[in-house]
């Protein structure tokens, strides 16, 4: 799956828009403060980083970060979509 697929059902999942990787595969930072808001976040997202909503979405799903889920330049990796989508299917889904 790529990364725009798995932003794609997480956000079918949680019944948030659609948003959509720009050049170089890079994920708005907008998705995931989408994503934060529906898990009920919307005082903590308002002023965090790409990286930093990424780690706090998965810590409030009990899931612990790991380094290899960012990388330079603030991208969140394909493995971090993964396993986003992973808990969000567990999670959400009927």
């Amino acid at each position: 799956m790529t990364k725009q697929e798995m932003m794609n059902r997480i956000s079918e999942v949680l019944s948030i828009r659609t948003f959509f990787v720009s050049t170089g595969s890079t994920e708005p930072r907008d998705f995931f403060v989408s994503v934060a808001n529906q898990l009920g976040l919307q005082e903590l997202s308002a002023n965090q980083g790409k990286v930093d909503l990424a780690k706090l979405i998965l810590q409030v799903l009990g899931e612990d970060w790991n380094d290899s889920y960012s990388s330079e330049g603030s991208t969140i990796t394909k493995t971090y979509f993964a396993k986003l989508l992973q808990v969000i299917e567990l999670t959400f889904s009927d």
